[in-house]
């Protein structure tokens, strides 16, 4: 029969239509290492009609456009057998695949030789050359291999843009058995290799990376790389020490005109049950064992290599085992060395946020980067809260010479045994409600204060110090609302450094209540400032607002020209509720203070201030005290320097006869410490509470945190939730695993003398439903 034109026409379009590509499925059912025999043809299959791993990559390269499968065998199944020796490099991968040494494991994971759940198949070597290559495909998985013996290549190598890459549940730089199988690198990410995944939010996803001579994960200039789960430097046990020369390097590079490394995530906001647990769970790292640097976001310019941009690193282990208990053994440098990253985050405000870091010279080390913050971190603390080996130099360096949006350094916990809590350089940063126990400073500033000026050293608590609590070397600082505790020399020192004439421009307390730094036993003075250079320049620091008990030595000392030598102010009277003098310098500011006794090394409550005439003048009232309490004087020329105190002892008011005690003392937390007395009689105003953080008004999170103040300082608090009656409480205080809905937040504080706020401060929230 003779078929019409149109349709021969018809048949002849369709068939020039490729059929639709399908993804192709492979399983490997050889430990031997061989080619596919005829690839594209009769499937994957080598000359001895087994499918080998090296066959599979073949016949997926040649399956273009879709995302083959390669997987194994049940009989992979963890043991030291199951590892395919390389003779060469495995054929780079140039098309979409996903490699399963899991696929067939139940439960998703084999029990391995090792006694620990973990991959199933294990590659040895090569011993030259990388072992499994990734070029130019996007959305590649490799899943369930450990990969050992890379003596001078690269265990897993992404390059050429190879956008989207996983990694779960491998082994890099460990056999089966679990064991140490040296590799030369773990796996690398080459510049443009963007969206990165490696390891996740579960223990099965969980990649060790370890026994590695040089990094065991290089990303360089990959966009959006994250990093969670992970035990690097470690074997899979989570504990014993398995050292890489440096676990994670994320870095920028120079190559071909420039690529960045931005918004990497090192870690998780470690949430639900796994902020319960103490293991590293949720998506924490443990990042441990290095001898070099444990996490480096700089790297080396001489390498071609920039620092990273925007990275976040929280919820980790660094320098800890698994358990969050116990230090891994270390003789890294640095534990993050953000160095010059700017925008980097480390730590945060959350719960959940806080990096606990162990071990090694420097726990942060940073310098010239923009925006860095540093938030919520435990240093030389393990989960427990209990201290455990620091970093041997410095908890955290700052260098904020140059940049323009200066350092933010708070709420931190960081314990040293010798070395420094926080040392910043230069100026500008915001060092703000750190705890730091021991170390020979708790916060050391030194360095010419560019174009921000010095520093705000504010609300910290330093517990401790070997020397001192804080320790100045140069210009502008605030240093307000602190407390310094057991320091062994000065609790603030001030002191020319070698490189400045003076250093000048401090200010030591504030004039406010809020703003006064607490002084408590510690073995020098209060502050002491110190100027030994006679270079006809002289420093001028001011005193305000402080107060402390039991210090060793004067509360404030000047020695040398400290403040152009000023002398204290003369009392000409000292009555129940007034004092005056005259003599002193034409225009100074005076500030008045009571004390419990009369011991040169305490400041009790602020009474009052005023300036002096032009010439030399002054008078201050004030609320009625007892007779005979002791009181100091300090004065502040009009350039800022402050002198010494001078002391006088009240005497009855001349209208009251006897030295009655009328009136309202100011009463303090110092007052209270002191035993109490004839200065703590009468206080009868209620304290102001004030939430100063909180959650935002609808929330997703379980888990609410408050941070609250009071108008007077020493005072206690009690908060309540919902219909909950009050109970005592801190600052900050969290709430966890509440029910979706809406919630209501009070707290009240009471002052040192019983006194309660009458209206609670209050924040009104809600918890949103999940899904």
């Amino acid at each position: 029969m003779r078929v019409p034109a149109f349709v021969l026409i018809v048949l002849g379009c369709l068939l020039a239509v490729p059929a639709a590509a399908l993804a192709a499925e492979y399983t490997v059912h050889s430990a031997l290492d061989e080619p596919d025999n005829n690839v594209g043809v009769a499937g994957c299959m080598t000359a001895a009609g087994k499918c080998t791993l090296r066959a599979a990559i073949q016949e997926s390269n040649n399956s273009t456009g879709t995302t083959d499968t390669i997987k194994f065998i049940a009989a992979f199944d963890g043991e030291l057998a199951d590892t395919i020796p390389l003779g060469s490099s495995l054929p780079a991968i140039v098309d979409p695949v996903r490699i399963d040494g899991d696929a067939n494991a139940v439960g998703g994971q084999c029990t391995t030789a090792a006694a620990i759940k973990g991959p199933c198949v294990g590659i040895g070597g090569p011993a030259a050359g990388s072992a499994l290559t990734v070029q130019n495909a996007n959305g590649v998985e490799i899943e369930g291999l450990a990969v050992s013996g890379v003596a001078a290549g690269t265990a897993i190598n992404v390059i050429d843009s190879s956008t989207g890459f996983q990694a779960r549940d491998n082994w890099i730089g460990v056999k089966l058995d679990g064991t140490p199988g040296a590799d030369n690198k773990g796996i690398f990410l080459d510049p443009d290799s963007d969206g990165a995944t490696i390891g996740g939010l579960t223990a099965a996803a969980r990649n060790v990376i370890s026994n590695n001579a040089l990094e065991g994960l290089d990303a360089e200039g990959a966009d959006s790389v994250i990093v969670q789960g992970n035990y690097l430097g470690v074997a899979p046990d989570g504990f014993t020490p398995a050292p890489n020369a440096k676990d994670i390097e994320v870095t920028g590079s120079t190559s071909g005109g420039g690529f960045s490394a931005a918004n990497a995530l090192i870690g998780a906001k470690v949430e639900g049950a796994a902020l319960m647990s103490e293991a590293c769970d949720g998506g924490c790292n443990v990042i441990s064992g290095a001898t070099a640097t444990a996490l480096d976001l700089t790297g080396d310019p001489l390498l071609g290599e920039k620092p990273a941009v925007a990275p976040v690193v929280r919820g980790n282990y660094v320098g800890l085992d698994a358990t969050g208990f116990t230090p891994v053994a270390s003789s890294a440098t640095f534990d993050i060395l953000v160095g010059e990253a700017d925008e980097a985050r480390v730590g945060g405000p959350d719960e959940g946020d806080a990096n606990f870091v162990a071990g090694g010279g420097y726990g942060v080390y940073a310098e010239k980067g923009e925006a860095l913050q540093v938030f919520g971190n435990e240093i030389g603390f393990n989960y427990l809260g209990n201290p455990v080996t620091p970093p041997s130099t410095v908890g955290m360096f700052i260098y904020s010479l140059g940049v323009a949006i200066p350092p933010v350094v708070s709420e931190n916990a960081i314990h040293m045994n010798g070395g420094v809590g926080i040392e910043q350089r230069f100026g500008g940063s915001e060092i703000s409600e750190n705890l730091i126990v021991g170390g020979q400073y708790g916060v050391f500033t030194e360095g010419e204060p560019g174009a921000f000026g010095g520093n705000q050293i504010a609300g910290n608590s330093i517990i401790e110090s070997e020397a001192n609590g804080i320790l100045i070397e140069n210009d502008l600082n605030e240093v307000i609302g602190n407390v310094i505790t057991e320091a062994g020399g000065a609790g603030v020192r001030i002191k020319n450094p070698a490189t400045l004439l003076v250093a000048t421009g401090n200010h030591v307390g504030g004039d406010s209540q809020t703003e006064e730094n607490t002084f408590l036993a510690n073995g020098g003075p209060a502050i002491e400032i110190i100027d030994e250079v006679d270079a006809g320049v002289e420093s001028e620091n001011e005193i305000a607002r402080n107060k402390g008990l039991f210090n060793g030595g004067l509360f404030i000392d000047l020695v040398g020209e400290a403040n152009g030598e000023i002398k204290p102010p003369a009392f000409a009277t000292a009555t129940q509720s007034t004092a005056s003098g005259s003599g002193t310098m034409a225009n100074a500011r005076i500030r008045v203070f009571a004390n419990a006794t009369k011991s040169p090394g305490q400041i009790g409550g602020f009474l009052a201030e005023t300036v002096a005439d032009g010439k030399g003048n002054w008078k201050v009232t004030y609320p009625s005290i007892a007779t005979g309490t002791a009181i100091g004087a300090t004065q502040t020329n009009p350039a800022g320097g402050t002198s010494e105190l001078s002391y006088a002892t009240t005497i009855a008011d001349p209208d009251k006869g006897g030295g009655k005690d009328d009136g309202k003392v100011i009463v303090d937390p110092v007052c209270k410490l002191s035993g109490g007395g004839r200065l703590c009689l009468v206080d009868k105003k209620a304290p102001e509470t004030k939430i100063t953080k909180g959650p935002k008004a609808k929330i997703h999170s379980t888990t609410a945190k408050f941070k609250f103040s009071s108008s007077e300082s020493g005072s206690s608090f009690e908060c309540k939730l919902d219909k909950k009656p009050f109970k005592k409480c801190k600052s900050p205080k969290r709430y966890k695993k509440l029910k979706p809905g809406k919630h209501v937040f009070k707290v009240r504080a009471i002052d040192a003398a019983g006194n309660v706020d009458g209206t609670p401060a209050k924040r009104k929230f809600r918890v949103l439903a999940e899904g």
